[in-house]
């Protein structure tokens, strides 16, 4: 499969995608996760399974997506608005949708919100967003409100840093949290990155750097997770420290709650799609086939 590239128009730019497979095929929808872009698919996709048509979209302010207009706090309501409207655009009535961490969770409140699309979903290391409780609500609230407003003094009191490409690769591998390969940075890098005279800036829109929570309850979030009605696959990583904070355990357990849902955890970190992705394509490609009883 040779991957294409398209450009589905919104109101404040467009929105960018790579598609791999023909368009007449069964559907699936890719999300990326934070600050990343739609090739963190590039390694996966050629072990799944022809017959299918993938799209990759690189979600706004990531990759090569406009950025979203300034002024506001980006929210998972404004991700999957913009699912929405790609799927609109290109008129898709039913799919399947794969989503790797934040993706996945713009993925499960996607098919809460419109479960008439989704048939399945995959979310790779993924179970938020994480609730919050309601005495943390305004602590919460003033945090972002205030780093909003940081971010955006900050992005207009001078030009952003310039980075040699393999600086850029450099920094990527030794900033995030779970190791990628330098391989898998390499796959990154190319849709995160403008040149600009003497050498290249990182295109992701500054706010992404935020905190993302949708401000859901416990509650709220419980009834999130129980709308989704279609077979899901959750894959977790065996080593993520994440796994271990008491607000992600109370988000997986929700999931878990759900009878739609089954969990199978693989061996890697949060990245395992990018690093390692003979290890998920298997279980991926048996779950686009057959219903959940059947993996």
């Amino acid at each position: 499969m040779n991957p294409q590239e398209i450009s589905i128009p919104v109101p404040w730019g467009h929105i960018a995608a790579k598609t791999w497979g023909h368009n007449s095929d069964a559907r699936v929808l890719c999300l990326h996760g934070i600050q990343d872009n739609c090739g963190t698919f590039d390694k996966l996709i050629p072990l799944l399974l022809p017959g299918f048509y993938y799209v990759c979209m690189d979600t706004p302010g990531h990759g090569r997506s406009s950025h979203y207009p300034p002024g506001f706090r980006i929210t998972m309501e404004c991700y999957a608005v913009a699912v929405k409207r790609v799927v609109d655009h290109l008129q898709w009535d039913r799919f399947k949708c794969i989503g790797h961490s934040i993706g996945g969770m713009i993925a499960s409140l996607f098919t809460s919100l419109y479960p008439e699309h989704v048939a399945s979903l995959v979310m790779i290391d993924s179970a938020g967003p994480v609730p919050l409780f309601p005495q943390d609500t305004v602590k919460w609230m003033r945090t972002v409100c205030d780093h909003l407003l940081v971010i955006e003094r900050k992005a207009a009191s001078g030009s952003p840093p310039l980075y040699t490409r393999e600086q850029a690769i450099d920094l990527l591998m030794t900033k995030r949290p779970s190791k990628l390969t330098r391989s898998s940075a390499e796959v990154l890098i190319e849709r995160s990155l403008i040149e600009r005279p003497g050498g290249y800036v990182f295109s992701m829109d500054q706010r992404l750097k935020m905190l993302y929570n949708q401000l859901f309850s416990p509650i709220q979030f419980a009834a999130v997770v129980d709308s989704i009605q279609c077979p899901v696959l959750q894959l977790r990583a065996s080593d993520n420290p994440r796994q271990k904070n008491p607000d992600v355990k109370l988000s997986r357990k929700m999931y878990k709650s759900n009878p739609n849902v089954r969990v199978v955890k693989v061996n890697g970190n949060h990245d395992v799609h990018l690093n390692h992705p003979e290890r998920i394509a298997d279980l991926i490609n048996k779950f686009l086939l057959f219903e959940r009883s059947k993996i």
